[in-house]
């Protein structure tokens, strides 16, 4: 069976049966929770915990939808779904291959303004053609006249930016869907004398991987959004784009890590690809 685990290594999973299907999510919350344009789940009978579950945190995100992510370094866990007899499992937080690929867009009306979907996937306005329920979120855009805002999900945290972000870039590498549990990573490099916290920076988590020089993870205690990072040895705030709440006003320069993606993502728009760094 597929197991999965966390960034930091704390917690570990296994799913219980084969997955069934694969999904990309354009819903609002995904995109929040995740820092990305959209996540990607499979659907699975359900998972079980082998280590770690001390450190699985739950976020109620609606009705019946718990969040889960790891406490400790924020990476985006499996699902509870209260009276299904199914969960969501992140696919980039799954190891090796996992022998199915995405075959649809669901909830892909509420997508990002920013992000077109450039595959021939179907595309759904909710989970599917039967179930066209829309994910309705309040519209955070437009707050703070002037400047680029963002938010978790939960709200208690809030931060802004002033002029044009230096760079956009979607990377692929095993640790940016590690710990977004997601198919690519969305990378926006601000200078630190223009970012700004309006509130909750308290209520930030911040993860420096100790493999890494340079890579971490911020995330809200709270709901676990992924959320800006400012690394001691990077010159540059690093700003998950789906934390967002208005436009970037900056294109993507291109996919970068690309010797490292995942088997089951296959790369169709025309941007510029790199094996690692530009």
């Amino acid at each position: 069976m597929n197991k999965g685990a966390c960034l930091c290594g704390a917690v570990t999973y296994r799913l219980l049966s084969e997955p069934t299907s694969m999904m990309h999510c354009h819903c609002s919350i995904c995109r929040k929770i995740h820092g990305t344009p959209f996540a990607t789940y499979v659907q699975t009978s359900g998972v079980e915990w082998l280590s770690g579950q001390e450190h699985v945190s739950q976020y109620q995100s609606s009705h019946n939808f718990h969040r889960c992510f790891c406490n400790q370094c924020g990476s985006v866990l499996p699902e509870t779904i209260d009276g299904a007899d199914f969960t969501f499992v992140p696919a980039g937080g799954l190891d090796g291959d996992i022998g199915i690929k995405p075959e649809k867009h669901i909830f892909a009306t509420s997508g990002a303004s920013w992000y077109t979907i450039a595959d021939d996937l179907p595309q759904y306005e909710g989970y599917s053609a039967d179930h066209s329920d829309g994910v309705d979120q309040p519209d955070r855009s437009g707050r703070v006249e002037g400047v680029t805002a963002g938010s978790c999900f939960c709200d208690d945290v809030a931060y802004q930016y002033t002029g044009e972000a230096k760079l956009m870039m979607w990377c692929h590498c095993s640790r940016c869907r590690k710990v977004k549990g997601a198919a690519h990573a969305t990378n926006i490099f601000v200078p630190p004398e223009n970012f700004e916290w309006i509130r909750g920076e308290d209520n930030v988590v911040v993860y420096d991987h100790p493999q890494a020089e340079r890579f971490g993870n911020s995330f809200c205690k709270r709901c676990g959004s992924s959320m800006p990072r400012k690394s001691e040895n990077s010159p540059m705030v690093n700003i998950p784009a789906g934390s967002l709440d208005d436009p970037p006003g900056i294109e993507t320069k291109g996919h970068i890590f690309v010797g490292s993606k995942s088997d089951w993502f296959d790369i169709v728009d025309d941007h510029d690809q790199f094996d690692e760094m530009p």
